[in-house]
């Protein structure tokens, strides 16, 4: 049977009952709605256990940045090593509305998110032009252009110093309340555990959608998907273009959060949220949220008492991919669900 794709990526007509059948057979390894209770239960943890408030929002932060990857990581079969170019320059929009134009958080995160779109979409165009290791490197090559970029630009990213006195963002719409997190943290987590929960039950619905489908269907056999009538390369573009607007929004919040951008490079924080996907899982959306704040709780815990840390928590990240690749979330999925068979077929 033939069909036609249509301007979304999906044909006109049902055409891959096949492909989509072995995506909606994996239920059991993705969780759906449920995930939200389950960040929203994580983020209350996060506030009552964890003593810095600004790593417990920077966790919050982290996490959205994470799941956003696993957009194109977990669901698309897509590893990109330069997710940082969103993150950085997102956040370099959004403080650069707050020190030239306006203090309103809301103008500041719709610049990040806008401009990073835009760019997603140029960048995206050019590196899914290959799969694999090809399209990896060549998002690499784009984040260490933007890093070499924003440390030439002085005048406008600050260089080496980074873009520095940003001012605490107003939350506007008649309350004056300002968003700062040092003097009042509890409102600042607050806001930002809204923007996160928010945005996780849209990426939800993305995956839950059609075209969440074909891009689960694409990551299992591509050239199938193709032969259905699929718009592979649509469907990837829009998948790569939402991952980066996502890490736009946690760069604008990050930003907000230090009322500081600054240049590192970006190569080392692509490594690092791409740890946090792996870490946590890729079979859903929670597992990389969870993979960002253990991720997080190790580096804060042995940095206090170890210079080399980064030896300890590689070493660790070592054990998990060899001992339980589908990462910590995929564990207990895994094993929760059979821990409580035997106890009923015991009793």
């Amino acid at each position: 049977m033939t069909t036609t794709p249509s301007s979304d990526g999906t044909p006109v007509e049902g055409a891959a009952p096949a492909t989509l059948a072995r995506v909606r057979g994996s239920r059991a390894a993705r969780w759906t709605w449920g995930q939200l209770g389950l960040l929203l239960v994580l983020a209350v943890i996060v506030l009552f256990t964890v003593p810095n408030p600004s790593l417990a929002i920077g966790m919050l932060i982290y996490g959205l940045w994470a799941a956003g990857l696993n957009l194109l990581v977990g669901y698309g079969g897509l590893v990109s090593f330069g997710h940082a170019l969103p993150f950085a320059w997102g956040g370099y929009a959004a403080g650069l509305v707050l020190l030239h134009v306006s203090t309103s958080v809301w103008l500041a995160l719709l610049v990040a998110v806008a401009s990073m779109a835009l760019l997603s979409t140029l960048v995206g165009a050019v590196c899914l032009r290959r799969t694999e290791v090809y399209f990896s490197m060549l998002t690499l090559a784009f984040a260490q252009l933007g890093f070499f970029i924003a440390l030439q630009w002085d005048s406008v990213t600050g260089g080496d110093d980074g873009l520095a006195g940003i001012p605490v963002p107003t939350l506007g719409l008649g309350t004056g309340i300002e968003l700062n997190a040092l003097r009042d943290p509890l409102t600042f987590f607050l806001f930002t555990g809204v923007v996160v929960l928010v945005t996780f039950a849209g990426l939800i619905l993305f995956t839950e959608s059609p075209m969440g489908r074909v891009l689960q269907a694409i990551r299992e056999n591509e050239e199938r998907a193709r032969g259905c009538g699929y718009n592979t390369r649509l469907v990837q573009l829009v998948t790569f273009v939402l991952a980066g607007t996502v890490a736009g929004l946690a760069g604008g919040l990050f930003a907000m959060l230090n009322n500081f951008v600054g240049l590192q490079p970006y190569w080392l924080l692509s490594g690092v949220v791409l740890i946090m996907v792996i870490l946590g899982g890729r079979s859903s959306l929670f597992g990389p949220v969870l993979g960002a704040v253990v991720y997080l709780v190790l580096e804060s815990t042995l940095s206090r008492y170890y210079a080399s840390w980064q030896l300890i928590v590689g070493a660790i990240f070592m054990v998990c991919v060899l001992a339980f690749p589908q990462g910590l979330w995929g564990l207990v999925t895994q094993t929760v669900p059979g821990l409580f068979r035997r106890r009923r077929s015991a009793g």
